[in-house]
């Protein structure tokens, strides 16, 4: 009867014991899970200043000869980074020139992690190599080196239009080339779909 009785006790404080910690380990995850939502409104709002300190403002001075617009596509909450990470587009007008670059910058730290510069492409090159750069930087602590392989290496087969250089390796006909050496599987998502040379 006394072991009865210890098996009921035992069990009792096993079901409580399990309650306890379960409602523990919500209460922490809702903790987190409040934490990194008020982390990312806090990114907004600093992603929001930077666009208008960093963008000309035009009612001030309507005639000026030159002027800048930064336009933020994307800002969040890097955890591993503990910072705020935003892929913005900066213009550049000139009388004489347009300037475009789209951009991966820490606006916390001030650093730019990744970048590119105009083409005619711009829209293609946004979402071949920033975004997947903006989505790895979200994830990861470390730069987005990778991206900016594979970015230098479309420059370098590019001419200044963007539009791929004719060589015996990659010909006119494919866009977007990538290095002969490295496999499908080691591509970004954006590259391996891209059509095939004639």
């Amino acid at each position: 009867m006394m072991t009865h009785k210890i098996a009921i006790i035992a069990l009792i404080a096993g079901i409580v014991l399990g309650a306890a910690a379960t409602e523990g380990f919500n209460l922490y995850r809702q903790s987190h899970a409040s934490r990194i939502f008020q982390e990312r409104l806090r990114c907004k709002a600093v992603a929001d200043a930077y666009v208008k300190a960093n963008s000309s403002d035009l009612k001030e001075d309507p005639f000026a000869k030159s002027w800048v617009t930064v336009t933020l596509d994307r800002a969040d909450y890097s955890p591993s980074r503990n910072t705020c990470v935003a892929e913005l587009e900066t213009t550049n007008w000139d009388p004489r020139i347009i300037l475009e670059n789209s951009s991966v910058q820490d606006l916390l730290s001030g650093e730019t992690l990744f970048s590119t510069k105009y083409t005619e492409h711009m829209g293609s090159v946004k979402e071949v190599y920033t975004d997947p750069a903006f989505d790895y930087v979200i994830k990861n602590a470390s730069e987005p080196v990778r991206e900016e392989q594979f970015y230098l290496y479309y420059l370098a087969h590019s001419d200044a239009k963007g539009n791929p250089k004719p060589d015996s390796k990659h010909p006119p006909s494919s866009s977007n080339p990538d290095p002969p050496s490295m496999s499908p599987a080691s591509k970004p998502k954006a590259l391996n779909n891209k059509p095939k040379p004639q």
